[in-house]
């Protein structure tokens, strides 16, 4: 599995790790299929499989994801396109997203998101930190009698301010540095050993 996909597969655990009633697809290269979920008769739980991609994340670590070859997400959340997912929670209706920046970050980045005027009512953002992914999953929300498009429109300005920390967070450590890195540092506190 590429590093690429490997953040994908983070990103997806972690959204639905965090959303009750999911379930995540996971196809191998000999075309067996797993699913993960919190349901006793899944292959795998989310805790199992979150440790498994942290592992895989560690360079001195083998790598236990490098037998999938695609996965989806299903149950309780559906994708809209864009990164951004759809679910409903005890009757209202979100829009999800998973970024690979900090929970103080991510607030940040929100609280200087300019929505003013999209919705008559107020925006209520929950993060949810993954710190054993490295993942800030984000549920946006309004009330029940929120529109669809708008609640759209919230999650895509939302997400897409996001990735463009990332972006900007990841050209900067390049510049720094001279090399590429993560966007997120999982064992920034702890010694490594090399």
């Amino acid at each position: 599995m590429a590093y690429q996909q490997l953040d994908e597969l983070r990103l997806l655990v972690a959204l639905a790790h965090a959303t009750k009633g999911s379930v995540v697809h996971i196809t191998c290269e000999d075309g067996n299929v797993y699913n993960i979920s919190d349901n006793p008769e899944s292959d795998f739980s989310f805790c199992e499989m979150r440790k498994l991609i942290a592992t895989s994340m560690c360079p001195s670590r083998p790598n236990f994801t490098s037998w999938i070859s695609h996965f989806n997400v299903a149950g309780a959340i559906s994708y809209s396109g864009g990164g951004i997912y759809k679910n409903d929670e005890n009757g209202i209706s979100q829009r999800q997203f998973a970024t690979l920046l900090r929970p103080e970050i991510v607030f940040d980045v929100l609280d200087g998101t300019d929505i003013e005027g999209i919705s008559e009512h107020p925006v209520d953002a929950t993060l949810t930190p993954d710190p054993v992914l490295g993942v800030t999953t984000t549920k946006i929300s309004i009330n029940e009698t929120a529109d669809e498009a708008t609640l759209d429109e919230l999650a895509l300005i939302a997400h897409s301010a996001c990735l463009v920390k990332e972006m900007s967070l990841s050209l900067a450590r390049e510049a720094k540095t001279g090399h590429r890195k993560p966007p997120v540092e999982f064992y920034k506190n702890s010694p490594r050993k090399h």
